[in-house]
């Protein structure tokens, strides 16, 4: 039985690679899948075989950098509000007659908008979420505000309070009405607060803060890799050399300083670096670089992973749950909140370590990752997590969890 799928997330790349890979997996098992998302992912969409829905994204031509890092608290709640209205708009515009037989929507980035399509077909919805979940043990929302406090002892606070702790209580009324105006009728605090009654979670149970303290309403599927298709191919060199890999993802890599850093940092040291630097920085200002390193715009992370002794990374959850996929431990600088938060986890967890940016030196990278390389402890940690990454399923057993619920949702 074909089913039609809807999924919606905001055009970032770490939130839509794994929402994409269990699209690709449920095309791929005769399913019609829509994805909703901006522009720039239109041909990643297409190549899965998902449909593509534009939306008028809030984030496009944005420096996310800036935003992240020097807006007001409250800048990147509001925009996201904007973001879930303009996805709002376009999918009850496009959808028609075709309503989806499940909504799976991004949990960071609509700001809940697929909780209240789906009511308002009397449909099934559920979340992907490709960072830390929160339950009443861990609230991820908090450990971004005060790291110390992340740990829940009361019970979590309720939507509207968590608009107040951004200072966005205003728009507590606003979505009321959006209720009221989609035939909603339970007030905003008791739709919108807690979970889903199904959520994907894109980690392993043992990288979770309190993961054991989640119930059956969460499955933790590990990272959803999928294809990745367009990034080229990366061959291993002859020199016999570990391999570094430095990524600062896609929205701190503008940071010019950073990577000639890393330059300096293993000119001359036997390691062999690829740095990955997306389209923050243009390759031809860091040469000429020393026969040990390579830098590329775009570079299949997963291929370079496979035979890396170390990551570099500003600490997003998708680029370290690749690099544990792979059995490669992790050096974290973390350059936002929430980077602290996965920073910290790899630390405590002996994964790797986790160095300050205002600390990062040449000489103190070079020694955090030469000591990260050579220690005997963290390579058998980050072995049994690699296991424990690759046993939790992946996408296809994202997609047959997916599969699983919607059947459940028809029984009831």
């Amino acid at each position: 039985m074909s089913d039609h799928f809807l999924f919606m997330s905001a055009p970032f790349w770490g939130h839509v690679f794994p929402s994409l890979a269990v699209a690709e997996e449920l095309v791929h098992r005769g399913h019609h899948v829509t994805f909703v998302t901006g522009a720039e992912m239109a041909d990643a969409v297409r190549s899965v075989g998902a449909d593509f829905l534009r939306y008028e994204s809030a984030f496009e031509g944005v420096d996310m950098y800036r935003l992240m890092t020097e807006a007001e608290p409250n800048a990147i709640p509001m925009t996201l509000y904007d973001e879930g209205m303009s996805m709002l708009r376009s999918v009850e515009e496009h959808v028609g007659k075709d309503v989806p037989d499940l909504v799976a929507y991004d949990i960071a980035t609509s700001l809940n908008v697929g909780r209240v399509l789906a009511a308002s077909w009397s449909r099934p919805a559920m979340t992907v979420i490709p960072l830390f979940a929160s339950n009443g043990r861990f609230s991820t929302m908090q450990s971004v505000l005060d790291p110390d406090s992340a740990q829940v002892s009361a019970p979590p606070p309720r939507f509207s309070e968590q608009m107040e702790l951004f200072g966005l209580g205003a728009l507590v009324p606003r979505l009321a009405e959006l209720l009221v105006s989609r035939g909603i009728t339970e007030p905003v605090d008791d739709f919108l607060s807690g979970p889903e009654d199904f959520n994907l979670v894109c980690l392993p149970r043992a990288f979770q803060y309190a993961g054991d303290t989640f119930d059956e309403r969460f499955a933790f599927v590990g990272p959803c890799l999928g294809k990745r298709r367009g990034l080229g191919e990366w061959t291993p060199p002859g020199s016999g050399h570990p391999v570094v890999l430095i990524s600062l993802g896609t929205v701190f890599n503008r940071q010019l300083s950073f990577f000639r850093t890393f330059v300096r940092a293993f000119t001359d040291v036997p390691v062999h670096v690829v740095i990955s630097l997306g389209k923050g920085v243009d390759p031809d200002v860091l040469r000429p670089l020393p026969p040990n390193v390579e830098v590329h715009r775009w570079v299949p992370h997963h291929a370079v992973l496979e035979h890396a002794r170390a990551l570099v990374t500003h600490g997003g959850t998708g680029s370290v749950m690749e690099a544990l996929h792979a059995g490669c431990p992790v050096l974290v600088m973390p350059l936002s909140r929430d980077a602290q938060v996965t920073g910290r986890r790899i630390a405590e967890l002996g994964l790797g370590r986790m160095v300050q940016p205002e600390e990062v030196t040449a000489t103190t990278l070079r020694r955090h990752v030469l000591d990260i390389i050579s220690d005997d402890a963290i390579t058998r940690q980050v072995r049994q997590m690699q296991r424990a990454t690759v046993e939790a399923g992946g996408a296809l057993r994202a997609a047959d969890e997916t599969e699983r619920f919607l059947r459940r949702t028809r029984r009831h």
